[in-house]
This record gives structure tokens, sequence and C-alpha cells, in this order.
């Protein structure tokens, strides 16, 4: 198997090296991270954690964007997520740095869809 950095350097797409990271978090905490993502159609919880952390650098970094983390809307997209909740989680993320969670977005997107039928 070729190391990702090695197929970086001759891909017109490169991959994002992604290091794990380990954190404790309580019983409590875990349960309502899975009932959250499953709610919002998460297969694992890390997709959510992931989404959480995003935001919040959103909020905090103005120079950071989510729309450059294409590994992560990728992700979303085989998952599922429709790409107009992606759009609008990005523009409200980077322009307005007002975070509304994916649950309220996929509530108006079904809602745009129930409009257009």
């Amino acid at each position: 198997m070729i190391p990702v950095r090695v197929k970086n350097r001759f891909s017109d797409h490169p991959q994002k090296i992604m290091r794990p990271v380990s954190i404790r978090l309580s019983e409590e905490m875990i349960s309502l991270l899975e009932a959250t993502s499953s709610d919002l159609g998460f297969k694992r919880i890390q997709g959510l954690i992931r989404l959480y952390i995003r935001q919040g650098l959103d909020r905090d970094h103005q120079d950071y964007t989510l729309a450059h983390d294409e590994v992560f809307i990728e992700t979303l997209r085989k998952r599922g997520v429709s790409q107009h909740i992606i759009d609008e989680a990005i523009v409200v993320t980077h322009n307005n740095n007002i975070t509304h969670s994916l649950s309220e977005l996929q509530q108006n997107d079904q809602a745009n869809d129930q409009t257009n039928n």
C-alpha cells in the first residue's frame, strides 16, 4: 500500500492526512452524541464530533472556513447529507459567524423539498 504522503505528491486531488486523537467523554455525553448522531443520519458519533469542532473553529477563527475542508464535506455527501444543507452550513458559519444546528438545517431542507414537490 502506498502511503498517503507519497500519493499526494502525484495526485490532482491530494488527501488530507488525518491523525487519531483520544479524548475522554462522560457516559452521558456519549449517550447524547449517539442519540443526536443517529437522529441526524450519522452512522457514528465521530462525524458529529468533527462537525461540532468545525463549527467552533469557524466561530473562533475568521481565517478558517469549513469550505476549505474538502475531505469533511465529501464525507458528509457520502453519508447522504444534501448539498443544500452543506452549502447553507458553510454560508451560515463562515459569513455570519452564527452556528445553526444541523437538525435545524435538515428541517429547513425537508420543508423546502416538500414545498418544491
